[in-house]
């Protein structure tokens, strides 16, 4: 994967981040998703909000990038863990967006320096 798709496919999961929020907020609340994986839901979604995140969002497309980073990997583990079946249950956005997770993680790496990278992925993991 070239640089310029990986931003295009950033851009993209960007645009599905009220969705993914969505999404989480839903799997928080459902009894079948266990509890690690709702605090790790949880932990994402306050580092979304925080105003102290390691990449700030006034930066454009960077600052944005680490957020797609930490729902994507969140995520990624729920899928693994929770089953496919829970999260299409509660999705509302674009068939593909859940089905390029993968391809989202693999492109925030072009754009993150290894800190961030390193500092968010232990957050999650």
């Amino acid at each position: 994967m070239d640089k310029e798709k990986a931003k295009s496919l950033i851009m993209e999961f960007i645009t599905e981040i009220p969705n993914f929020l969505k999404l989480m907020y839903r799997l928080v609340k459902d009894p079948r998703v266990s509890t690690a994986d709702k605090a790790i839901l949880g932990a994402a979604i306050a580092y979304i909000f925080s105003p102290m995140d390691l990449l700030p969002d006034f930066i454009p497309f960077f600052g944005q990038v680490d957020d797609a980073y930490i729902v994507a990997i969140a995520l990624q583990r729920l899928l693994n863990s929770a089953g496919e079946d829970i999260i299409k249950e509660h999705w509302e956005g674009s068939v593909g967006a859940i089905a390029s997770l993968q391809s989202i993680i693999e492109s925030a790496l072009f754009f993150l320096p290894q800190n961030v990278v390193d500092k968010l992925t232990k957050k999650i993991i």
